[in-house]
């Protein structure tokens, strides 16, 4: 509380100050009294207090000016003291006093103030403010002249009576140059300046005043004026001392004053004209005393000078200015042409290809909506999208860098191709596409066919190295009117299909392709759901011993009820998971729960221990390199012993990412896991792997099954059930469905076999019926 107290005594004192020596002033105006007399040294002591209060209270840096405007003020309030006693007895006031001396003195304080506060700026040499100050006080100094200084040089004063006398004018010329130059460089922008400013004003005319009509009549005229005005300048100078405002002044930033304001003008006008004025008006018959003619006219002469030097020095700024202006038009056409030229780079990088040049996606659909918009281009407008095959195999190969070389040469090699109105442009990544308007002549298939010759040739890169690549298209012939999503729709459609036919081909897209992939999209959409939905369930097809008709394992096979329908082939819905990626999800799912289900059934059915499951692996589960951890974590959760578990694999998963792939096998060769060739025979280099990868079991096809009798077939057989031995490896023939399959296969000396003549793929509560009840096919003899 006492502190907000202080705080608003603070904030509010210059205002009581000043309305306290207002109520003073008006006062001494009315009272007649001779002790009135004392009320102006009182009031120049109370202003000197207040600005030490001040100092204190608002410290500002530095502090010397407002000290230097105390030590002037407490001049001013001795000599008032004494002026004011011989006033107050009645006495005459001898001239000069002592108290002229304080006066005097007081002033060269002031000025000092004033320099002190400037110099705080540190706003160096402001010639413009120098100058201007310098008019006004010489256009002051002709009405000094005029009505001071040649009154008292025509008065018989004696030598020291006429220096004092001719003191005052000049410190208070002095006094209005300093606060002058003030006001011109820095303008009156704080309330406390604007106090300060008045208090210099009031000083001067009070001194002008006085002064004047004293070497004029012999007396002053009008001096309780003079003498409230001086009073008055005190008051002024306190409250600028006691308002918060005033620590800013130290601080204040000089302002450009090159400029002449309207105001300004007039201000420096007007007292450059009083010089003639007053020859003209002979003011004191001044054209009739020649010393003081040419006194007004040296006056005169020095301020034209200074205005001339002014105009130069106006004339210069304009001159800066107008360079400056040039400065900055020249600096603005360039950063326009800059500009200019940074739109158009950057209009060029959002419209093409950063790696090959080629318009991007974005300009080939600004394209093809501007070719759908025309009636008669609708008609004869072809699409191509074209995808190289395997560019991923040349990545991982050669490297990016050798991939991005290839890419720049496919794209040029496609412009050669194009006619000179078509649009080639990269969709991203390794496909490109061809937008061919008023294709009139030539038939949509022939057109692609020129771009896919174009894959015929090895690509030359840098190097000395060169690289086959091929290429499928999709391409859609625009007949009628459509939308450019339709368009781009039908291409990717017809390029699928040209991928899922072989590749390095051109499709053209038909109806009837649509509708294909509309299902497989359905396929993918609701096969997202099947496992939240627990729409997917495992089967198991026992894996039996044929010399004994043992069941020795179970392949575990996935089925799918599609909400509520007939059940969908996995051959159906296997392909689109693994296209999707959803295998890798749905494999583990199928991993852990035939794991489980095994546990199940080594634990509750008897003889079931030596049992294995087989759960067959695509090659993105493979491929991936968590996929050992899940394998891991799968057994340590369920239980399920390693050495049952058989993973099996298809040849042409092994012929993909080789290095890959045997890293991964081994790790789960390390589980203690086994594994198993599937599908074998129908590979590529079946027997390098056999001899390079750890596997323990092989699956001969069904195809080798199915054939019948034959001698070349009995003979393949044969082969790989000698090359199993040689190796170590278990063998299982899939597909047997009839007895006489059966009985050629354990003649030929295959272990084990698994089919319908067996038992089909049953549901696990089934299998577990089935191996308690048929854990012996024939209880006796070998089998068949």
């Amino acid at each position: 509380m006492q502190e907000a107290q202080s705080k608003h005594l603070r904030r509010h004192a210059w205002w009581w100050f000043l309305a306290s020596g207002a109520v003073v002033i008006i006062v001494y105006v009315l009272v007649t009294a001779p002790v009135r007399h004392l009320f102006s040294p009182v009031l120049a002591a109370c202003a000197t207090v207040v600005i030490l209060v001040g100092v204190r209270w608002h410290r500002p840096r530095p502090s010397r000016s407002w000290y230097l405007f105390a030590a002037g003020m407490g001049l001013f309030t001795v000599a008032d003291s004494a002026f004011g006693a011989f006033q107050v007895a009645g006495t005459p006031v001898p001239f000069p006093t002592p108290a002229d001396v304080l006066y005097l003195a007081a002033y060269p304080c002031f000025a000092a103030g004033l320099i002190s506060l400037m110099a705080a700026w540190g706003s160096g040499v402001r010639w413009g403010a120098v100058l201007d100050a310098g008019i006004i006080t010489l256009g002051m100094s002709t009405l000094a002249w005029a009505f001071i200084v040649m009154p008292y040089l025509r008065s018989q004063l004696s030598a020291l009576p006429l220096a004092v006398s001719l003191a005052y004018p000049l410190a208070d010329l002095l006094l209005l140059g300093m606060a002058a130059k003030l006001v011109f460089v820095s303008g009156v922008r704080l309330p406390a300046f604007g106090l300060f400013t008045v208090w210099v004003g009031a000083t001067l005319i009070a001194d002008a005043l006085y002064y004047s009509t004293l070497a004029t009549t012999g007396a002053p005229i009008a001096a309780d004026v003079s003498y409230a005005l001086w009073m008055a300048s005190y008051v002024f100078l306190g409250a600028g001392a006691l308002h918060p405002s005033m620590a800013g002044m130290a601080r204040l930033v000089p302002h450009g004053q090159e400029r002449l304001s309207p105001g300004r003008m007039t201000v420096l006008t007007l007292p450059a004209l009083l010089g003639p004025a007053l020859l003209i008006a002979d003011v004191g018959g001044l054209r009739g005393q020649p010393m003081d003619a040419v006194a007004i006219a040296s006056i005169v002469a020095a301020l034209t000078v200074l205005l001339v030097v002014r105009i130069m020095l106006l004339a210069r700024f304009a001159e800066a200015q107008a360079d400056r202006a040039r400065a900055r038009a020249r600096t603005a056409e360039d950063a326009l042409r800059q500009q200019t030229s940074l739109r158009q780079q950057l209009t060029h990088q959002a419209f093409h290809d950063p790696l090959t040049g080629l318009p991007n996606r974005a300009l080939l659909f600004e394209q093809l909506e501007h070719a759908l918009r025309r009636p008669a281009a609708a008609r004869t407008t072809v699409l191509l999208l074209i995808d190289l095959d395997r560019f991923k195999d040349i990545n991982d190969s050669l490297g990016h860098p050798v991939g991005d070389e290839l890419l720049i040469t496919v794209g040029h090699r496609l412009l050669g191709a194009a006619r000179r109105n078509d649009t080639v442009a990269r969709m991203g990544g390794d496909e490109f596409a061809v937008l061919a308007e008023d294709l009139k002549e030539t038939p949509a298939e022939t057109y692609a066919l020129r771009f896919l010759d174009r894959f015929k040739e090895p690509f030359a890169l840098s190097g000395h190295r060169s690289v086959f690549i091929t290429a499928s298209i999709g391409v859609v012939a625009i007949t009628g009117p459509t939308t450019f999503h339709d368009a781009l729709r039908d291409a990717d459609i017809a390029l699928y299909a040209a991928k899922e036919r072989g590749r390095n081909r051109a499709e053209l897209f038909e109806p009837a392709m649509s509708l294909a992939q509309q299902s497989h999209a359905g396929i993918a959409q609701d096969l997202r759901r099947a496992l939240p939905r627990n729409e997917l369930t495992v089967h198991y097809q026992p894996v039996i011993h044929l010399p004994t008709g043992r069941v020795t394992g179970v392949e575990a096979l996935l089925r799918w009820e599609r909400g509520g329908r007939s059940p969908t082939p996995p051959e159906v819905f296997v392909p689109v998971a693994e296209e999707t990626g959803l295998i890798r999800p749905i494999g583990a799912w199928v991993l852990r729960e035939a794991c489980r289900h095994g546990r199940h059934w080594h634990d509750t059915v008897p003889k079931a221990g030596a049992v294995s499951v087989a759960v067959n692996v695509s090659g993105r589960q493979l491929k991936d390199h968590s996929f050992p951890d899940t394998v891991r974590q799968v057994l340590h959760e369920t239980g399920f012993p390693p050495d049952s578990l058989v993973l099996e694999i298809t040849e042409s998963t092994l012929v993909t990412d080789a290095e890959t792939t045997s890293a991964h096998i081994r790790a789960l060769r390390d589980l203690g896991v086994r594994i198993s060739i599937d599908d074998f025979g129908t590979g590529y280099s079946s027997l390098a792997y056999l001899r390079d990868l750890p596997a323990d079991i092989v699956k001969i096809d069904q195809s080798f099954v199915l054939q019948g009798g034959s001698d070349a077939n009995t003979s393949l057989v044969q082969a790989i059930l000698r090359i199993a031995h040689a190796l170590d490896l278990d063998v299982v023939a899939e597909g047997i469905e009839t007895t006489h399959q059966a009985q050629r296969l354990h003649s030929l000396g295959c272990p084990h076999g698994q089919g319908f003549y067996y038992a089909p793929p049953m549901a696990p509560q089934a299998l577990a019926a089935y191996l308690t009840t048929q854990a012996i096919l024939t209880p006796a003899g070998p089998h068949p």
